[in-house]
């Protein structure tokens, strides 16, 4: 470690200070702990995890210097999460005010030891994060429920981190509701013992876990069964006007209905007794149709806002019952400011934003202008895109980290959602994770760092002895730069692949009419869908990235595992660029090339789903599957009947 380079730590500490010389790590230790740190040094097990660190450094060379003395001290001035770490002649001295900050002191000595090796120059580490809550919110409410070994391996990532704060999002029947049960048969959820394992597994890495259940809009798995059906505010579809009529499914709750809230109740009767955090996000986002259908009568007699926050005090009312604190996110009471003042001082307000083109500075200034507890909400962009948009993603949690810190927000919470079946693989996010950790432990100091981010992805997470992993993995959430689309939040070969094979015309028809209406129901304007894409630069990056993730050499356990899931996320773009070749018939002559072009197509995605099935199952709970790989299935079938036809 020469002291004019970076220390190689990842989040980058807030300041280090180079004392002069260096000193070697010998294999034996002793600890000078007084009384006082014992509880503390027990509860983060410093003496196991540092033992077992150097035990792995000195693996392939025994040490028989002199024992290197270990001492900790409590000071009470330090940050709750803070600590301080000093190497130098006399060994390793740690200070810590409380156990968290302790914990984070071990973790960043597993990581030093870990990627700096034996030799260090004497240094002195003061550190504690900006955000006091940094965390990430995981979709298991769409498709994919990992499995309970998958959440553990999670939060030992997130601890890596410094991140505190985890929820799993829910909007289906991902938990096991007894009452409703029945009318699920199709699901295998969470339990109520599966969340308590996974709480106590939080706690002892000083990361809360937070229930988390959608109360209004997102409801459509539910509406969508007989037994709930009524409960909507529209409960035969939203029509929706224009040039293509049509009607948008049952999603939102009736708030007027006091069986809504009912249904909410017990649904939290029985989820929240699994968990220990003070918290519960209630989330009521984008509630489409509110006030339009069966609460319309209620909706012209008081406006939107007021008829929204009648039925989030009803549901924030079941939270306190429980001795909790209600989150929930803020896309309405954005757009109608005149309720602020109602939001009560126990609740906390989520501000989520996935383009990179919108600032969150105006919703920032707004919420602290009001005094009301918020934290920022950016977004990991891998959802609908197949391998990330990296550079939306990096954009989008740099302003939420810069824009949160300067307007007073409390957290930083980073999304990875599951829109269109989840096809996303887990290592496909975790650019996002880093970024929005780095971000959220010290702005300044790991805001614009790429090559330290893909330094401590390759060296540290994924354990790379090709030192490529982080690279390819940022280079493979760039391909929608040769797209030129005008789709956000999405990526044009991942619409492709969901939508099935179409005319060009039909299909730019389709989401010229896609963007309107969401454009419609959120309240913002739109054009129609444009599209400039470059074919033959695609085919070249797929075969830059093919090269390099042959390249790759992990040396982590689920190695096999992480890239074959790449390998099959790379078939899922060439199977995407293959459709798009078919349906503006690029490079073909006659029609004896386009035969070719989908026998070569179903050939590829029948290897595509028999893969994607396969590793679903290793990660992730069954059900969900089925509901994920429709669109898989339903472009197979419109294969074959091509092929059959033309043959």
């Amino acid at each position: 470690m020469k002291q004019e380079q970076p220390m190689p730590l990842y989040p980058r500490p807030r300041l280090v200070k180079w004392l002069g010389g260096e000193k070697n790590w010998s294999g034996s230790v002793s600890y000078e702990i007084q009384e006082r740190e014992v509880p503390a040094v027990e509860q983060v097990r410093l003496k196991t995890r540092l033992e077992q660190a150097l035990s792995g450094s000195f693996r392939d060379d025994p040490s028989t210097d002199s024992s290197i003395p270990i001492s900790v001290s409590l000071q009470e001035r330090l940050h709750p999460e803070g600590y301080v770490l000093q190497w130098d002649e006399a060994g390793l001295h740690i200070e810590y005010s409380q156990p968290a900050g302790l914990n984070y002191a071990v973790v960043t000595l597993e990581q030093l030891l870990s990627r700096q090796g034996l030799t260090w120059s004497c240094f002195r580490i003061e550190d504690e994060p900006d955000y006091p809550v940094r965390g990430l919110m995981l979709d298991i409410g769409r498709s994919k429920i990992p499995k309970l070994t998958e959440l553990f391996q999670l939060l030992d990532q997130m601890e890596s981190l410094k991140l505190n704060h985890l929820q799993l999002y829910m909007e289906g029947y991902c938990f096991e509701y007894t009452q409703h049960k029945t009318a699920f048969p199709e699901s295998t959820p969470m339990t109520a013992e599966d969340f308590r394992r996974l709480d106590a597994y939080a706690a002892s890495r000083f990361i809360d876990l937070v229930p988390n259940q959608n109360c209004l809009g997102h409801m459509g798995d539910w509406l969508s069964k007989p037994a709930y059906r009524d409960l909507a505010e529209h409960p035969d579809g939203m029509p929706i006007d224009g040039p293509y009529p049509l009607t948008f499914p049952p999603t939102t709750l009736n708030p007027v209905d006091p069986r809504s809230l009912d249904l909410i109740r017990g649904m939290f009767d029985e989820l929240l007794p699994a968990f220990t955090s003070d918290w519960v996000n209630i989330n009521m986002d984008e509630p489409f149709g509110l006030g339009s259908g069966k609460s319309k009568e209620r909706c012209d007699a008081i406006g939107l806002g007021p008829l929204y926050m009648e039925y989030a005090e009803g549901v924030t009312d079941i939270v306190r019952s429980h001795g909790k604190k209600a989150m929930m996110w803020g896309d309405v009471l954005t757009r109608h400011p005149e309720v602020a003042e109602r939001i009560p001082d126990d609740v906390t307000i989520l501000d989520w934003n996935y383009d990179s083109s919108i600032s969150f500075a105006e919703h920032c200034s707004m919420l602290q202008k009001h005094g009301i507890s918020y934290f920022v909400c950016p977004g990991t962009s891998s959802w609908s895109s197949l391998s990330g948009r990296t550079d939306n993603m990096l954009d989008n949690i740099a302003d939420a980290a810069v824009q949160g810190q300067k307007y007073g927000a409390g957290g930083l919470i980073v999304t990875d959602w599951g829109d269109n079946g989840h096809w996303q693989v887990p290592v496909i996010s975790y650019p996002g994770y880093a970024y929005a950790a780095g971000l959220s432990w010290c702005t300044e100091g790991n805001l614009h760092r790429e090559d330290e981010l893909k330094s401590y992805l390759s060296e540290y997470v994924f354990k790379d002895a090709s030192g490529e992993i982080g690279h390819f993995l940022m280079e493979l959430g760039r391909y929608y730069h040769l797209e030129n689309s005008s789709l956000d939040n999405g990526t044009y070969l991942s619409a492709l692949l969901t939508r099935g094979l179409k005319s060009r015309e039909q299909l730019e028809k389709e989401l010229s009419l896609f963007l309107r209406i969401f454009a419609e129901l959120n309240g913002t304007t739109v054009d129609s869908f444009q599209l400039n894409f470059q074919y033959h630069d695609m085919l070249a990056w797929l075969k830059k990235r093919k090269e390099q993730l042959g390249r790759v050499d992990l040396q982590v356990r689920d190695a096999d595992v992480i890239t074959d899931e790449l390998r099959n996320t790379l078939r899922l773009i060439e199977q995407a660029v293959g459709i798009h070749r078919y349906m503006c018939r690029i490079d073909m002559s006659d029609a004896q090339d386009e035969v070719n072009c989908i026998i070569d197509l179903e050939s590829q995605l029948k290897l595509v789903i028999e893969e994607f099935n396969r590793l679903w199952r290793i990660r992730n709970k069954e059900g969900g599957l089925t509901t994920s790989t429709r669109a898989m299935y339903r472009l197979l079938e419109q294969y074959e009947g091509i092929r059959q036809t033309q043959e």
